[in-house]
């Protein structure tokens, strides 16, 4: 019998410690969660309705300004003299034209740079044809090569990239007018010049 009573207390004291077990936790129902959620959503609504803009008219009629008060010039001004035959300016600062008529000159680029040279060479003024304007040539570390362009003086600008580190190379006047020879242009990290 003493085991029966034993047995017996012991599934009493299992079952009791079950049902002291910890409390699930709370969770909101829907209707809590839809409570909660709807007043957010039309905050955000009123807020975004407040935020455009609206129809402002437009003043149809602008307001007048005094006039400006005139001031006597001493001596008067004369518009300058437009001559009707004149030829207009030419910009050498655009890339040359394909097709030009002027005497052409040959010249040998010679890049010692140490890297890879973008350069560029303009035309300080148009030839007696009315022709000018920038050349551009890429050349590759130690590569020369000869190129034909317009007779004339030019400043030159290379950018030096791929070497130790980039730099400019540029000459300010180089002229190059004699049509029967071929000069050489040896363009270093830094300056650039004849041969």
């Amino acid at each position: 019998m003493k085991r029966k009573s034993l047995s017996s207390i012991s599934m009493l004291i299992i079952i009791m410690l079950a049902a002291c077990g910890t409390a699930p936790t709370p969770t909101l129902s829907v209707s809590d969660i839809q409570k909660t959620a709807f007043p957010i959503v039309m905050t955000q609504y009123a807020l975004t309705k407040a935020a455009i803009p609206s129809d402002t008219p437009v003043p149809t009629a602008l307001p007048t300004l005094a006039p400006l008060p005139t001031i006597a010039l001493e001596t008067p001004v004369n518009a300058p003299v437009v001559d009707p035959n004149a030829t207009p300016t030419v910009d050498c600062n655009q890339p040359i034209p394909t097709k030009t008529k002027g005497a052409t000159v040959q010249i040998k680029l010679v890049n010692k740079s140490g890297g890879s040279v973008a350069l560029s060479m303009g035309m300080n003024e148009a030839n007696s044809l009315g022709e000018c304007g920038v050349y551009s040539f890429g050349l590759r570390d130690k590569e020369s090569v000869v190129v034909t362009i317009l007779s004339g003086c030019y400043w030159g600008y290379g950018y030096v990239s791929g070497g130790k580190k980039p730099s400019t190379s540029r000459v300010g006047n180089i002229c190059l007018t004699d049509t029967s020879e071929t000069r050489g242009l040896t363009i270093g990290a830094e300056t650039m010049g004849f041969d």
